[in-house]
């Protein structure tokens, strides 16, 4: 049995000390949904982990006129259940009831989630179509980088080794936005398939027509991702059938889906199309919300 060293450390300073001194020898843990996972599958062997759970202020839910900072021992629980989401982002709200089953819920967290990046992750596309940034801090300093830059490739993120991540922040929406998040799985508690979200800034002075799109896919690529080539076509459009299919057409186009046992490629290129069609249709029928930031 491999013998591995706990560090719980009592403050971030505490913890960004031993992330420098150990760097890629340790992993912070917070949850431990998706850690867990691999450590048991041998698929990484760090000699320390860093356990963050004493650490409040990853807890912390800061909003303002700008938007909202989530810390990153946030569980996905309570990201369903702050009120502060439902009201504002509330295609973040729904990816997180997909996430899952109650006790994963219960236990992971965003930052988890996010440095985890499994493609069929539910809230990575919900973040992207929302333009969330996360904060990474080291004794180095702070930087806040967009989210589709963390999400490097297959399991992979642009974390240093002697980073954590300490919030995710996710800028107002203006008003007249809508939100939606689909997901297709073998069973809701499992992975993504093939997921969407979408947020739809409605033009001003035009009913059904689009502002801006933003689509966030899941579980049709190596990493989630956002299709611009069909996001652009949506552009200042109005949002009838012949411009929904063709960005949907796009935006399969543009995925880059394997093949494993819950699903072939082509598959899932389909279902980017039927989803991609089915959630902006679904976002059309949200009624128009006047006050700021109400999505």
């Amino acid at each position: 049995m491999v013998e591995r060293k706990l560090l719980r450390p009592e403050s971030m300073e505490d913890a960004l000390g031993q992330r420098e001194h150990y760097q890629r020898d340790a992993l912070p843990i917070a949850g431990g949904q998706s850690l867990l996972v691999l450590l048991r599958n041998k698929l990484i062997d760090p000699k320390v982990l860093i356990d963050l759970e004493r650490l409040s202020e990853l807890r912390e839910v800061k909003q303002s006129k700008d938007g909202i900072s989530i810390g990153a021992m946030t569980t996905i629980h309570n990201l369903f259940s702050l009120p502060e989401v439902r009201t504002a982002f509330p295609v973040l709200s729904q990816a997180a009831s997909k996430v899952g089953s109650t006790a994963i819920r219960n236990l992971g967290t965003i930052g988890g989630n996010i440095c985890h990046n499994e493609p069929g992750a539910d809230l990575p596309p919900a973040l992207l179509a929302l333009n969330a940034l996360v904060e990474l801090r080291s004794r180095r300093g702070t930087r806040k980088i967009g989210l589709s830059e963390f999400l490097r490739g297959y399991f992979e993120t642009t974390i240093a080794p002697d980073e954590i991540l300490c919030s995710v922040e996710i800028p107002q929406l203006p008003a007249k936005a809508a939100g939606v998040y689909l997901k297709h799985a073998i069973s809701s508690e499992d992975l993504a398939i093939a997921s969407v979200a979408v947020v739809l800034i409605r033009d001003n002075q035009q009913a059904g027509k689009a502002q801006e799109v933003r689509i966030g896919l899941g579980g049709v690529a190596p990493v989630p991702f956002r299709p611009t080539k069909a996001e652009s076509t949506l552009r200042g459009t109005m949002l009838n059938q012949k411009a929904i299919r063709a960005a949907a057409e796009i935006a399969a186009s543009e995925a880059d889906p394997m093949t494993d046992p819950h699903g072939s490629a082509e598959y899932r290129r389909k279902m980017v199309k039927v989803l991609v069609r089915r959630a902006i249709a679904a976002v059309l029928e949200q009624p128009e919300r006047n006050g700021h930031g109400k999505a």
